[in-house]
């Protein structure tokens, strides 16, 4: 699902500052799925036989960009999460702020600094060979304290609260405005201009993209939070995995790291469910005989494209803007 959105995204009339951030996300899920699939074989039987070393030569390194792409995926949402909440609530400053350029700056920093806070845990573990056999071990850096408590405090600091806090706050004031929206539409007569009733179809379609768009970051917490709360409970009460209390804090830990699998994998589904948009350009992509149909269907672009050339076409979490409807055959608006 992660390759088909890159795919769609990166198509030529999909290019816009949201679904810039849409790739770069769909890329890190994709990495983190990945790495989370190589770690798994640590618990295959078996497994520790000296034809194993390079696996557990480079287990850290995999854990290590494994939590790297889930800091990302988590900091590109809250990142497009306060760009749309820009384009909405400010819409004179999102004509500046919510550019392509931009956007692959702040995705460029976010990946950067993501790979860069992480870096340590590789030099967390160290791996030996004694009798044939392979022995992962933590070196003196993950048994020291002060590091063990500075490192996940931070974590839990920099990838749990803060951006869940920021997600959670520009996403309530997003859906303040879709029910802002709604009840100014409804307070509209029925005599009405036809510039109002351009502008009433454009907030359909907005109000339209937002609820996607809150839908996907609501997956979001409901997927991540448990995870990050299991988190914060290991830094206080650790217990021992052969204790009935440690059996119960690994099967939770499990599930809850299934559930950041299910979201890394899920955006795919919301797309294809709740945008024409990103339906009709991955049946033309991939199915053109299926997509007939839709050639005639209206599409939309960013208002703010049409004076900065930075079009936003749909398919985001998290960027609403204004859209005016396209007739595909003029080009012009109609």
């Amino acid at each position: 699902g992660n390759l088909l959105t890159v795919a769609v995204m990166t198509r030529p009339g999909m290019r816009s500052s949201t679904n810039t951030y849409l790739t770069a996300l769909a890329l890190s899920d994709i990495f983190s799925l990945l790495f989370t699939w190589a770690l798994t074989f640590e618990h295959y039987p078996d497994n520790k036989g000296q034809e194993y070393f390079w696996y557990w030569r480079y287990w850290g390194c995999m854990h290590w960009l494994h939590d790297a792409f889930m800091g990302i995926s988590v900091w590109l949402t809250a990142a497009f999460t306060f760009e749309r909440y820009i384009a909405v609530c400010h819409p004179l400053r999102g004509r500046v702020f919510c550019t392509e350029s931009r956007a692959r700056r702040f995705i460029l920093c976010i990946y950067v600094l993501c790979l860069l806070l992480t870096s340590t845990t590789p030099f967390e573990w160290s791996v030996e060979v004694k009798d044939g056999v392979v022995c992962k071990k933590m070196t003196p850096l993950g048994l020291d304290a002060m590091y063990r408590t500075v490192f996940y405090w931070g974590w839990a600091t920099l990838f749990v609260f803060v951006p869940l806090i920021v997600i959670s706050i520009f996403n309530t004031f997003l859906i303040e405005a879709v029910h802002r929206s709604k009840r100014q539409r409804s307070g509209l007569t029925q005599q009405v201009e036809p510039r109002d009733c351009a502008n009433s179809s454009r907030q359909r379609q907005e109000n339209k993209i937002t609820t996607t768009l809150i839908a996907v970051v609501i997956l979001f917490i409901i997927c991540q939070t448990p995870a990050a709360v299991m988190l914060v409970v290991y830094i206080f009460y650790d217990p021992d995995k052969n204790t009935p209390s440690g059996a119960i804090m690994l099967g939770l830990g499990n599930i809850f790291n299934f559930l950041t699998t299910v979201n890394a994998s899920s955006n795919f589904l919301l797309y294809c469910v709740m945008s024409d948009k990103y339906r009709r350009t991955l049946l033309l992509t991939f199915c053109p005989c299926l997509a007939t149909r839709h050639q005639r269907s209206h599409t939309f672009t960013s208002y703010y494209a049409s004076h900065h050339n930075s079009s936003v076409r749909f398919n985001s979490p998290i960027m609403l803007v204004v859209y005016i409807f396209y007739d595909p055959d003029k080009n012009t608006p109609s």
